[in-house]
């Protein structure tokens, strides 16, 4: 179980060093136990004897002190103290020792404790009238207390060792079981941590044949005419429809700033159903989103007219170049915006229909698989990246807590069982 080595450094020799693998310790631990419990009860035996014998002599005397004759020339005052105080000290002796004396070493030793203070307590209380009646029977009293004191104080520093003892078990099983403990938190991290490192190893393995995958989609691509050809196509209608947007929300912005004063003239005069009219064109033109060509041809074309009265009529002025130039012809903004929306339209529509081709082609196909799957794998490499270093720390941890902890058990060990003792590391 545990060998015995001698350091021979030195000129003197050293003490000797007891060397105990760490699951070794709770069988030499538990067979110590055993040695110290049949040694604690066999003290306990041999004090419950002597202890026994005590009591029959301590209750035997105090039940004479009922029969024993006293002086009749005692104070009348004095035998009636007697007269209270005798069955007074009879029942608290005789209670203290009909305290039952359990087999348990612990328990025994409580007991006795405890009926050798009701004892104590008896004598010096009630007990102390009767010593003029009875002095030869409260002496031999004594002297039987007194007995059961002094066995009761031979018991004592048996069981203060046994308690502490008890203790330094406590210790010793506690500082194993942390020691077991990170034993075994280390065995599990040196399996772990390789495990991780090798899935890390697969996992940039898989990076990088994504990675690959996705450059070589991106040069076939490049080198297809087909592909080139849409994908151009796509960039042309987009551009194309940002410039007739831009185009679209310019003449919009002139000609709602026109279309807002008509408003206004209209609530002054009034004419309430052509005032709902002009706002329900500028919320059309005012909107994010591009109107229908219909809606504009339809709700501009039936407030034109009356807006163009108004501008001749000079009640709503035109305050620049661009108002004039739109307003020089006012039947045809509906045909102009109504175009510029065709326009915008077919453009959307080419876009369409060329990034439709874009988005069936295999390679395109193959690349956008490779992409879903190339963040799966980061975002699973980052997260094995994150465990690997937490687990790292935690084995870092460990491995410089581990000696002090060790030293602890020595420590505790040493102090139970006596010598140096070793718990070397494997």
């Amino acid at each position: 179980m545990f060998r015995k080595v001698k350091d021979l450094f030195g000129k003197k020799e050293s003490p000797l060093v007891e060397e105990i693998g760490l699951a070794d310790i709770p069988a030499l631990i538990s067979d110590h136990e055993k040695e110290w419990e049949a040694e604690l009860l066999q003290a306990a035996s041999l004090s419950r004897k002597k202890v026994l014998s005590i009591r029959d002599s301590l209750e035997a005397a105090v039940r004479r002190l009922s029969d024993s004759k006293r002086d009749a020339a005692f104070h009348p005052k004095l035998e009636k103290i007697v007269q209270n105080s005798l069955p007074q000290f009879e029942k608290a002796v005789l209670f203290a020792l009909g305290r039952p004396l359990p087999e348990d070493a612990d328990e025994f030793y409580q007991a006795c404790t405890e009926s050798l203070k009701g004892c104590v307590k008896g004598l010096a209380g009630p007990g102390r009238y009767l010593r003029n009646v009875f002095p030869e029977e409260m002496k031999e009293i004594r002297v039987i207390i007194d007995e059961f004191g002094k066995e009761v104080n031979l018991l004592t520093p048996v069981m203060a060792q046994s308690r502490a003892r008890r203790e330094k078990v406590r210790l010793v099983r506690e500082a194993h079981l942390r020691a077991r403990e990170m034993d075994a938190a280390l065995d599990r991290l040196s399996k772990e941590i390789p495990g991780i490192k090798e899935e890390i190893v697969a996992l940039t393995r898989r990076r990088d044949e994504s990675q690959a995958t996705i450059e070589s989609c991106d040069r076939r691509m490049e080198n297809d005419p087909a592909f080139k050809e849409a994908a151009a196509q796509v960039e042309h209608s987009k551009k194309e429809m940002s410039g007739i947007l831009r185009k679209f929300q310019g003449t919009s912005s002139t000609l709602v700033h026109v279309l807002r004063k008509a408003e206004k003239i209209t609530q002054r005069s009034e004419t309430e159903s052509l005032a709902r009219d002009i706002r329900r064109v500028i919320g059309l033109l005012s909107s994010r989103e591009v109107p229908a060509a219909e809606d504009i041809e339809r709700e501009a074309g039936a407030i034109l007219p009356a807006v163009s009265r108004m501008i001749a009529s000079g009640e709503v002025q035109l305050k620049n170049q661009e108002e004039k130039d739109l307003f020089s012809s006012p039947e045809k903004i509906p045909g102009v915006l109504s175009k510029m929306i065709r326009e915008n339209e077919r453009a959307r529509e080419t876009a369409t229909m060329a990034e439709a081709r874009l988005a069936s082609d295999p390679n395109r196909i193959q690349r956008g698989k490779a992409e879903e799957e190339l963040r799966s794998i980061l975002s699973e490499l980052r997260e094995k990246e994150r465990h690997l270093e937490e687990l790292i720390g935690r084995e870092k941890e460990m491995r410089a807590e581990y000696p002090r902890l060790s030293l602890q058990l020595e420590a505790h060990l040493s102090s139970l069982l006596g010598g140096n003792w070793h718990i070397p590391r494997d």
